[in-house]
């Protein structure tokens, strides 16, 4: 039986590199975020920049009198009325924070799914960024 010895002239070499990353979760999919230097490519998420489109829409039906309460948005979109108020709540986000979203610089954890059911936004737009963490 021939034991495959490794030395100085072995045929294969291998190379290792350490560098600081973090696993973040966003929603259902694992990004790996790789600190350093370069950033990488903004990714747009389609998914958030539609969710605060609608919310935008359906806050201006109310405010401009075209419908007269949620319940009528909800039937006519076929939602429940609970998602149109989530949504509706973005229509008053940040400037800042609505610019780095739609040029995919937005923090990897911020999805939809968070910024409408797990994170508490507050009225003012500094604290809004604050707890966005956007600067």
């Amino acid at each position: 039986m021939a034991v495959e010895q490794r030395g100085a002239n072995a045929a294969e070499l291998t190379i290792t590199r350490v560098f600081p990353m973090q696993i973040r979760r966003r929603g259902f999919e694992m990004r790996l975020v790789i600190q350093g230097t370069r950033a990488p490519a903004p990714l747009v998420d389609l998914a958030l920049m539609k969710a605060i489109a609608r919310g935008r829409k359906w806050s201006d039906d109310l405010l401009g009198g075209r419908v007269e309460s949620v319940l009528a948005i909800a039937k006519r979109e076929g939602v429940l009325p609970n998602y149109v108020r989530r949504l509706v709540r973005l229509a008053f986000l940040a400037p800042k924070i609505v610019e780095a979203i739609v040029i995919g610089h937005q923090p990897p954890e911020l999805t939809a799914k968070a910024l409408t059911e797990r994170i508490e936004l507050p009225l003012f737009w500094d604290d809004q960024e604050r707890v966005i963490g956007i600067s």
